[in-house]
């Protein structure tokens, strides 16, 4: 849906061979087909579903050239009443499965580079939200700080491979 869904249809616009991973399997599954991309379920969270999409992808592709880590979710409320159960859930997939995804297509690009291939890019899907706090959405904000961090220490780890990181942070 939304971004994540626009850049896919782009992407596709362009002639490239496009993954959409979710776990929105209804509509993940009716969009690929629409645009005629690919549909994986992938619980970013979870470094299983991460590393089965990656191979999946390999597999089907040959490669993986970019990435636009783009899964992301937000629980509004009061601070003073968030659970630690939402706070855990946008923190794991927003933070963590970023990490997650960024670490597990890097790897697989470090090893194409080294094969001989060209380096690929990976746009990470930060927020305005990641410097400009909002009372209702705390656990947001700090994933998006987080994401933005990923990004500026992972661009200088992953520099020597010629693999491309940056974000992107949209706002309302």
């Amino acid at each position: 849906r939304g971004i994540g869904l626009s850049c896919a249809e782009r992407f596709v616009a362009e002639g490239a061979n496009a993954v959409i991973a979710d776990v929105l399997d209804d509509i993940g599954t009716a969009e690929a087909k629409r645009l005629g991309a690919t549909y994986l379920h992938c619980d970013v969270s979870k470094s299983s579903d991460v590393k089965a999409t990656i191979a999946a992808t390999v597999k089907k592709f040959g490669a993986v050239d970019v990435l636009v880590n783009n899964a992301g979710i937000s629980i509004a409320g009061d601070f003073l009443e968030m659970s630690e159960a939402d706070y855990d859930r946008v923190i794991d997939i927003n933070l963590k499965g970023s990490f997650l995804m960024l670490q597990a297509c890097a790897r697989e690009m470090v090893k194409q580079v080294a094969a001989g291939k060209p380096p690929g890019a990976i746009i990470n899907m930060s927020s305005v939200n990641d410097t400009l706090a909002i009372p209702t959405i705390v656990s947001y904000c700090i994933a998006k700080g987080g994401v933005s961090q990923l990004t500026r220490a992972t661009s200088i780890s992953l520099a020597p491979h010629g693999i491309r990181v940056n974000a992107i942070g949209p706002g309302s």
